[in-house]
């Protein structure tokens, strides 16, 4: 047993200063570092990993040397890794782990938070339930959820939420983390404690039935969290299960995960569908290896290859272009997936403080960055560039 050094001890109980709770776990890095690798903030359910033995994973002899590979700003990819405050990193090309290391105290085993990565589980739930008949993409939200007719979020098809291009408000609130159109969505989801004098959304369909219409749908893309939580209402009305449950018999019961993922929840026992979830490094990596195998995984179609195609022709291009998030130059936005565009075909899930699944087919590579990167935006994945232009080369 290794000794346990002064600097490494913890003291029970805790130093006042040294607890998180829902009103500081943003305030500072240590504080989201431990939120991100904790889910004791929040009540979460379970989505179990099946009854199946894990799919092992093949481990090249050497791991790449991060520190040689250099970005095209001759940033190496180790200091990437530190400065955005990396938790874990795998790299896989052709089906062998090149590259995995744990960061900060991050355990293996410890389900990390994913935030917006959630999304794009949610983007493939409801391509195969459209798939199979089960809703039509083209019928505005308010045809399913009668309670959001004459609401912001009631006036997209379900398509158009899918591609984030349902324009609408939501009434401002004075919280720590500011004033603006996302914040309601932290109260509404139990992330963090009601300003004094709050008189808004206490819950996620409170929070869906709040909004207004801003813009007309389809005409620009507007990515925030209620299009995702408007189809997890959906899909709960259709099946008549939650988002965890689908997520779990449609994607990571057959995966041959290691460990149980889990969903976290609002105050009154709603999946949050759109941040979500939590998982471990390796199992996302399996969750990439699908993906990249157009849906083949461990020895069964699990996702039809055609939705998976769908994904990777992209959506808007224009759209995001003149968005906020401009600087993913190139970029596009379809099914709650990120599409590169690139030589490579990549595309990509991404969640808040830095979480990425990329994947690149005409490399056969899949990257998975899980982070507590206290920035406002995520970066643009030069450091990714560099590892495939490196594995890849002549």
């Amino acid at each position: 047993m290794q000794p346990i050094t002064k600097n490494e001890m913890e003291v029970f109980p805790p130093y006042t200063e040294d607890i998180v709770k829902k009103d500081n776990w943003f305030t500072s890095q240590k504080n989201l570092q431990k939120y991100c690798h904790s889910g004791d903030l929040s009540p979460s359910r379970i989505i179990w990993r099946g009854n199946q033995n894990p799919t092992q994973l093949s481990y090249t002899k050497d791991q790449l040397d991060l520190e040689k590979i250099k970005d095209k700003n001759a940033e190496s990819v180790l200091s990437y890794l530190e400065r955005t405050n990396t938790d874990a990193f795998l790299v896989m090309h052709q089906g062998r782990v090149m590259y995995e290391n744990y960061f900060n105290g991050y355990k293996s085993y410890q389900p990390h938070a994913m935030n917006s990565v959630t999304k794009s589980f949610v983007g493939l739930i409801v391509s195969l339930l459209a798939d199979e008949g089960l809703l039509d993409l083209n019928k505005k939200a308010s045809f399913y959820i009668p309670e959001l007719e004459g609401k912001g979020l009631g006036e997209g098809t379900v398509q158009q939420l899918l591609d984030m291009q349902v324009p609408v408000k939501y009434m401002e609130a004075d919280t720590p983390l500011g004033i603006g159109r996302g914040t309601p969505i932290f109260i509404a989801t139990g992330s963090i404690p009601k300003p004094d004098n709050y008189n808004g959304p206490e819950n996620l369909y409170e929070f869906m039935l709040s909004s207004k219409k801003d813009k007309i749908p389809g005409t620009e893309f507007y990515y925030e969290n209620g299009q995702t939580e408007t189809i997890g209402w959906i899909v709960k009305r259709l099946t008549g299960k939650n988002m965890a449950e689908l997520i779990q018999e449609i994607i990571w019961s057959k995966l041959g995960a290691e460990e149980n993922a889990l969903m976290q929840l609002d105050l009154i026992g709603t999946d949050i569908a759109s941040g979500g979830m939590r998982a471990t490094l390796r199992d996302l990596v399996r969750f990439g290896e699908m993906m990249l195998n157009n849906g083949y995984y461990n020895d069964q179609q699990i996702i039809p290859e055609h939705i998976i195609r769908e994904i990777q022709k992209g959506g808007n291009r224009k759209y995001l272009a003149e968005s906020p998030h401009r600087f993913l130059s190139g970029f596009s936005y379809h099914n709650k997936w990120w599409i590169s565009h690139d030589q490579f075909r990549g595309y990509s899930a991404r969640g808040k403080f830095d979480q990425q699944i990329f994947i690149a087919p005409k490399a056969d590579i899949v990257i998975v960055k899980l982070s507590s990167y206290l920035s406002p935006v995520s970066e643009r994945t030069n450091a990714f560039q560099a590892i495939i232009e490196y594995l890849v080369k002549p």
